[in-house]
């Protein structure tokens, strides 16, 4: 993702009127008195609150609640149907294109709330998303989220209980080990992001599966294969690969920073954050964090500036001048005539492949391990 988003005109009619929803029941599938779907008695999830955590498997951060369109009326609700709005937009890549968003947050994840306002008798909350650096914002991330989908709540970890993270592109979750043994997704199923982190435990007599913790610290039942811990040393350019291999195939989705569709700088910073390294959000500063612009809370890196010098693992930048980087990948190697490659989310209308660096206009790379 460049922070030089051309926004196309939205067709006449596109704004949504944002109309408050009914109560629903929580992202785990379970009651939650504390959650952004508490009845309608209950105060919002997040109103007056400074620190939230994000109460469905992948938030939205849009622009400003004026750009969202009809069309976005999935990706709003909690618990939030991506799928659904994936579908929506599918008919014209126009409407995938024209994305309003800034960047996506995923479930548990820590915002900053730093503005409140109504549109149509929605409540909004501007935040600033935590663990993703970018040089507009200090603190994290800037955009806007319905207040229905964060919450005050996020209960301590258990113990005995371990940081883990999903290794899968996604994975599913349920409300109890039979629905997990069965599949049943009309019973709660949710499905959660790549690099979402949870608080894990073992399930005495069942080692194929583990208990994860909502935010309001009721369980959610997971295949143990889809988790392992965050690599705390040791990680190699050939491990970011091996990431970055998982989603060949996958949809591009502007602002996406989640397992259901990237943009070409989610792709990189997710993969990058699920092996213990967290870099900045968007292309350019993620170009930039090479050569001593490094925004608060990202690894510094150094810059390459032949195809020569590159390794496994490098982000390698494209654009019309190192101050204009528009577009960003991962080195992979060179294939069997030589050609340097690289991993990327294209654009709209693509998905994640492996292709020549020669395909675009080559700047240099940043490479962040050492």
């Amino acid at each position: 993702m460049s922070l030089s988003k051309v926004v196309l005109p939205v067709a006449v009619g596109a704004v949504m009127a944002l109309v408050p929803l009914a109560p629903q029941g929580s992202a785990t599938g379970a009651p939650s008195s504390t959650s952004a779907a508490s009845s309608s008695a209950a105060p919002t999830a997040c109103k007056g609150a400074r620190t939230c955590y994000v109460d469905v498997s992948v938030a939205q951060i849009w622009e400003s609640p004026e750009k969202v369109r009809a069309v976005d009326a999935k990706a709003l609700t909690n618990p939030v149907d991506i799928r659904g709005w994936f579908a929506a937009m599918a008919p014209d890549i126009n409407l995938r294109r024209d994305v309003p968003g800034e960047t996506q947050a995923l479930y548990g994840g820590r915002v900053t709330v730093v503005d409140t306002m109504t549109k149509d008798g929605v409540l909004w909350d501007k935040v600033v998303v935590h663990g993703q650096p970018t040089p507009r914002d200090a603190v994290g991330y800037p955009g806007w989220v319905p207040d229905r989908q964060l919450t005050k709540v996020r209960k301590k970890a258990p113990t005995g209980s371990t940081a883990e993270r999903v290794t899968r592109a996604t994975a599913w979750g349920y409300g109890s080990r039979e629905a997990l043994a069965t599949g049943a997704r009309p019973k709660g199923g949710v499905e959660y992001s790549f690099n979402t982190e949870f608080a894990v435990q073992p399930v005495p007599g069942a080692p194929s599966v583990v208990r994860a913790r909502a935010n309001d610290g009721s369980p959610i039942y997971f295949d143990r294969a889809a988790f392992a811990k965050v690599p705390t040393s040791g990680v190699t350019g050939e491990d970011v690969v091996a990431e970055a291999r998982k989603f060949l195939g996958l949809d591009y989705l502007w602002s996406g920073t989640a397992g259901f569709g990237y943009d070409c700088s989610g792709l990189t910073s997710q993969v990058y954050s699920a092996l213990g390294i967290t870099i900045p959000r968007d292309s350019q500063p993620q170009f930039d964090a090479g050569g001593g612009a490094v925004p608060p809370g990202s690894a510094a890196g150094e810059w390459i500036t032949s195809t020569d010098d590159l390794r496994p693992g490098d982000l390698v930048g494209f654009g019309s001048s190192t101050s204009s980087v528009t577009h960003i990948g991962i080195y992979v190697g060179r294939n069997a005539q030589g050609e340097p490659m690289m991993i990327n989310s294209p654009r709209t209308g693509e998905k994640v492949r492996e292709e020549p660096l020669a395909n675009r206009p080559f700047v240099g790379a940043t490479r962040f391990i050492g």
